[in-house]
């Protein structure tokens, strides 16, 4: 027993209770999540929320603001609030700005990620596409060739976008949705990898080339060894020539 014990028995730390607004938000969010109030559903007017909650309109304005940050509740001209709409591109700009707020999140770490998820969604990739999508992957690979040293930043995006259209074509929303989130935070590293090795262009190229024929002839086993073997040489080449931390 502590001093304080002795000085007032029967007594209990007292809990703070959450904010009216906090009260508020959560009881939305729950209707939401419910499916009772479904995207593109008109959010009640301030005053029936008053009404609805008891509270003044200070507290709502404060809870609807909350719930806007969230992406919960989105302003329509001429038509008010309404419940919001997220889209994939919307996702992954929330996962690009956690990347980007997090300074000591590892390119090691990003990698062991891709390394697990990218030979899945070639697999998924070479069971589900169409051959307009086979074709514009070798067209991105005839694209990667005619680049040199002084075509980093084009390179480093066709790179991007040669990875985005698997996922694309893997018809597995959660590739695309985590892929893109990945491969913006991978832009600058895919710059710096390019420029380590200047016949790092034409080893990236025969890499791609060999995914796209893994995936073109429907062979997912292929598909995903090629992959692996690609993301293998990129860690490799980061190993080999990124500067070492003191």
């Amino acid at each position: 027993m502590n001093e304080s014990d002795s000085l007032l028995p029967g007594t209990t730390p007292l809990v703070r209770q959450p904010r009216l607004s906090d009260q508020v938000v959560e009881q939305l969010r729950g209707l939401i999540d419910a499916g009772r109030m479904r995207p593109g559903d008109p959010l009640p007017s301030e005053r029936e929320l008053c009404e609805r909650f008891s509270v003044s309109r200070t507290v709502i304005r404060e809870a609807v603001k909350a719930l806007t940050a969230k992406g919960l509740v989105t302003s329509v001209p001429g038509s008010g609030l309404i419940v919001g709409t997220t889209t994939i591109e919307d996702v992954a700009e929330i996962f690009d700005l956690y990347f980007r707020g997090e300074p000591d999140l590892q390119y090691l770490d990003l990698h062991e990620v891709r390394y697990a998820l990218e030979p899945a969604m070639c697999a998924q990739a070479a069971q589900n596409i169409n051959d307009e999508q086979i074709s514009g992957l070798y067209s991105l690979c005839d694209e990667l060739e005619t680049y040199t040293t002084d075509d980093l930043v084009q390179a480093s995006r066709n790179d991007a976008v040669f990875h985005r259209n698997i996922a694309v074509a893997s018809c597995n929303s959660f590739f695309v949705i985590l892929l893109d989130a990945l491969g913006r935070s991978l832009l600058d590293t895919r710059v710096a990898t390019f420029s380590m090795d200047p016949e790092r262009l034409s080893t990236v190229a025969a890499a791609h080339r060999s995914i796209a024929d893994g995936i073109a002839s429907r062979d997912p086993s292929a598909a995903a060894a090629a992959m692996r073997a690609h993301l293998t040489e990129v860690v490799d080449t980061w190993n080999r020539w990124a500067p070492k931390a003191d």
